[in-house]
């Protein structure tokens, strides 16, 4: 995953401004749909899965 305290100023605002359009424009993840698979990664990792898999997984949700 990228590091934002290495970004440009001019790309942390862009990256801000574009967040801020997707909330006005509806596209979002709703809270108990993050909550929901995080919780299943936890789980996973809980009963023995690999880390990188589940690393892989809590990955995803960031897209």
């Amino acid at each position: 995953m990228e590091n934002s305290a290495k970004w440009s100023k001019e790309r942390f605002d862009a990256e801000l401004e574009k967040g801020y359009n997707d909330m006005l424009n509806g596209r979002v993840t709703p809270w108990n749909d993050v909550y929901a698979k995080l919780s299943k990664a936890i789980s996973e990792i809980n009963n023995g899965a690999p880390v990188v898999d589940a690393e892989k997984f809590i990955k995803g949700l960031m897209i």
